[in-house]
Order: C-alpha cells, then sequence, then structure tokens
C-alpha cells in the first residue's frame, strides 16, 4: 500500500508540475498596450505539495531588447520520491504584436522512488509558420494510440516559455480572458483562461481559472488530465509601475493534494533603468 501511495504521488507531483510551471512562464508580464514593458525580470517562485511542504523552486528571467526576446527557467524538486531538476530557454521576436518564438530548448533529469534516473533534451526549431523541426535526445519512443499530430496542428503554435510574449499583447484589463496554443515537443494543446468569480485575498488582484484542452498527441485518460482533480487556479496581480500583470500563485489539485508555486520575489528592470522589487 505505501509502494502504490508513493508511485501515486510520484505521478501526481510530475503532471501537477507541468501545468503549474507552464502558467508561471505563460503569464510572467502581461503589458498594457503601448507602455513600456520590462527589460528585465528575475522571478522566484516555491514549490509547495500537501502533506510535503515545500519541495522545490521555479526560477523565471526574461529580457526584451527592441523586438527581440530570450527567456528562461529553471525548476528544482527534492523529495523523498521523486527528484526533478529542468532548465528551459526560448527566443524569438514580436513583429507586428505577435509573438513569434525561433528556438526552444529544455533538458531535465529526474528520479523516482524505485525507478531508474532519466534524462532527455529536447530541441524545437520554428518557421514562420510554425514548427520546422523536433529533436529529441535521446530520441523519443513514439507513444501508441494517441491522437496524431497533424502539420496543421503545430501552424502558429508556442513553446511553453514564449506564451509570456503572446499574453504580453493581450488585454490587460481582462488577463483571465485568453487562450493560447502550445506545443510542448510532444503533446499539442490550449491553454484556456477564464475569470474564476472567486474574490482575490489581495484587493487588485485577477483571480483565473484555467484548463488544459487536449489537441493531439496525448493518450486518453493519461497524463496530467488523469491526476488533476478540479479547476487549476491562477491569481495574478498588476505591478502598475512596470506596466505588467505578474503570476502570483498557481494552484493545481491532484487526485492526492495540490502543488501550489507562490511568488517568493520579482525583480523588475525598466529600460529606463528604473528598477522595481517585490517580495512575499
Amino acid at each position: 500500500m505505501m509502494y502504490r501511495l508513493r508511485l501515486c504521488a510520484k505521478r501526481a507531483l510530475t503532471a501537477a508540475l507541468v501545468p503549474a510551471i507552464l502558467l508561471i512562464s505563460c503569464v510572467a508580464a502581461i503589458a498594457a498596450e503601448r507602455q513600456p514593458v520590462p527589460a528585465h525580470v528575475n522571478a522566484l517562485y516555491r514549490i509547495s505539495f500537501t502533506a510535503l511542504g515545500d519541495i522545490g523552486y521555479f526560477r523565471f528571467k526574461s529580457d526584451v531588447n527592441g523586438e527581440a526576446y530570450t527567456l528562461s527557467g529553471e525548476a528544482k524538486i527534492d523529495t523523498a520520491i521523486f527528484d526533478y531538476d529542468g532548465k528551459m530557454t526560448s527566443a524569438g521576436t514580436v513583429p507586428a504584436a505577435r509573438a513569434r518564438p525561433a528556438a526552444y530548448e529544455f533538458r531535465f533529469k529526474q528520479q523516482a522512488l524505485f525507478g531508474k534516473k532519466k534524462a532527455k533534451s529536447l530541441g524545437i526549431a520554428f518557421d514562420p509558420d510554425g514548427v520546422n523541426k523536433v529533436t529529441w535526445v535521446p530520441p523519443e519512443e513514439p507513444w501508441k494510440k494517441v491522437v496524431p499530430v497533424t502539420p496543421a496542428h503545430l501552424k502558429s503554435v508556442l513553446d511553453p516559455l514564449s506564451g509570456v510574449m503572446a499574453l504580453s499583447l493581450g488585454n490587460l484589463a481582462k488577463p483571465c480572458e485568453q487562450r493560447l496554443p502550445i506545443y510542448d515537443g510532444k503533446q499539442r494543446f490550449d491553454v484556456v483562461f477564464a475569470p474564476s468569480g472567486k474574490p482575490p485575498e489581495t484587493k487588485g488582484d485577477h483571480v483565473c481559472q484555467v484548463h488544459l484542452v487536449p489537441i493531439s498527441g496525448h493518450k486518453k485518460g493519461e497524463g496530467a488530465a488523469a491526476v488533476v482533480n478540479g479547476n487549476i487556479e491562477l491569481v495574478l496581480r498588476p505591478v502598475p509601475k512596470a506596466n505588467v500583470i505578474i503570476p502570483f500563485k498557481v494552484t493545481v489539485p491532484t487526485i492526492i493534494g495540490s502543488a501550489v508555486l507562490t511568488s517568493e520575489q520579482v525583480d523588475i528592470t525598466m529600460p529606463d533603468q528604473q528598477r522595481i522589487a517585490l517580495r512575499r
């Protein structure tokens, strides 16, 4: 029984980690229209899980120079049942008010209790139409009985980190009304935001309900959908001086508890070198 519980916990942690980190990455800066946006953002989030307490962190960085952007993220999980170390980078441009990724890289190592160590890297190259090339090292074994990913599914999509640039062009007044087309190298899905109707704990915050809509590349009944239990909640906090809204908290309920990412600190540098520091 304990062994099965630990395996279930490991599966739940893995499934919850992906959407939580994705949401932090995708909403790191929602910019007001035609206002100067941060040149640099350095944000740190703490990760906790029910009954396990503080289990790790996620760090996000962004740099914007004219129309060009570079983004990076790093996640670290350390528990008795599961260890995870992941790093990702993305680069692209925003011509004509549209996020256009050029390259995305993702590397991770993980070790589960009673399981083998696993290490992989992913590279996605984009052209103006969408995904041009996907490279896994070592090569990924194709999943059986999945919804096929077609060329049409890979047009005008975003990598997980480039969602930040897409949402930076969104509606500041209604940040919870968004839909992002995401491709992570294996699965194609939409991230759909909607107002939750729940009053915020802090005045001025926006509380969003988030749903991951599978398009292709997934197995029915497996992945995050198999353990996420209820609605993912995202709390956004405005930073008027920086013309942005930052994700303050992400809660992913699973069948055995909730994974929570909470902002620990955010350091923002504006184009005129003005600095803004937020602390928990």
